[in-house]
């Protein structure tokens, strides 16, 4: 019986994730990559007062198509999180849009996460990331002229 019980728990959870790995994400860069941070080290902010550091925005990260459930949505932050972390971030400022506002009848919500960049205490690699990013910027439009 137990057995069947932790085979029920690893399924469930196989489905939240296949969930997830279902849903259309896109990220906008605006800034540089960083060296990746820990995802349980990124702060899950809610409101633009809540930012208390300078910081810069990385870019915006968009998780569309979520069931408008507790558990999916925690799931979603949960992936933005890690991916942020992937880019570097210290914390994800997480707004959304839920389509039951505009009348859906099968209602679906779009999490809308930037990735935030503290800038008063940076590494040297980090310094490196921001003048790599401001070359390359340049390159560009030198190129596009």
């Amino acid at each position: 019986m137990k057995k069947f019980n932790i085979l029920g728990a690893a399924l469930l959870l196989l489905a939240g994730c296949a969930t997830l790995e279902q849903t259309n994400l896109d990220w906008i860069a605006i800034g540089p990559d960083f060296p990746a941070t820990k995802a349980k080290n990124v702060q899950i902010l809610g409101s633009k007062s809540e930012i208390t550091r300078p910081y810069g925005n990385l870019g915006l990260l968009r998780i569309k198509n979520l069931k408008p459930e507790r558990d999916v949505l925690k799931m979603g932050v949960e992936k933005g999180r890690r991916f942020a972390a992937s880019k570097g971030a210290d914390a994800i400022l997480i707004g959304q849009y839920n389509s039951a506002e505009d009348g859906a009848s099968d209602p679906r919500v779009t999490l809308i996460i930037y990735a935030i960049k503290y800038v008063d205490d940076l590494s040297e690699e980090d310094e490196k990331a921001i003048e790599d990013f401001k070359v390359l910027g340049i390159l560009n439009e030198r190129s596009d002229s």
